[in-house]
């Protein structure tokens, strides 16, 4: 299964590169959201796990268009931010979010939530 990881932040994103290849993943990373959107049309992943603080497009509008398009409407969307304020929270769910992670996290916490969405592990 293929996991599209969003994030700014270069060494996250490396660091679940390795965690997630070790637990049997294919894994793509992209950098912002133009890059997501990109990505998920090339590399068509199983699921998206995505920042909202990123440059040029955040997690919330990219969020916003993976939903309002036909063809990814139904792609599992992980949030993984640092924003924790419920607001937060209730504005990912309302934007069609499939799960809301906050940060810092337990990379062995989101392999089970991962594994979860995917239905079994990898």
């Amino acid at each position: 299964q293929r996991i599209l990881f969003v994030d700014d932040e270069r060494d996250i994103v490396e660091c679940a590169r390795a965690y997630f290849e070790n637990a049997g993943y294919e894994f793509v990373a992209a950098y912002d959201g133009l890059q997501a959107l990109q990505a998920v049309s090339e590399h068509r992943p199983d699921l998206v796990v995505l920042d909202i603080n990123m440059p040029r497009l955040n997690g919330w509008d990219t969020l916003r268009i993976l939903q309002e398009d036909e063809a990814t409407v139904d792609l599992p969307v992980l949030l993984l931010t640092a924003n924790t304020q419920d607001r937060d929270k209730a504005k990912g769910w309302e934007l069609g979010c499939t799960w809301y992670h906050t940060k810092p996290f337990d990379f062995d916490d989101l392999l089970m939530v991962i594994a979860r969405i995917l239905g079994g592990s990898a």
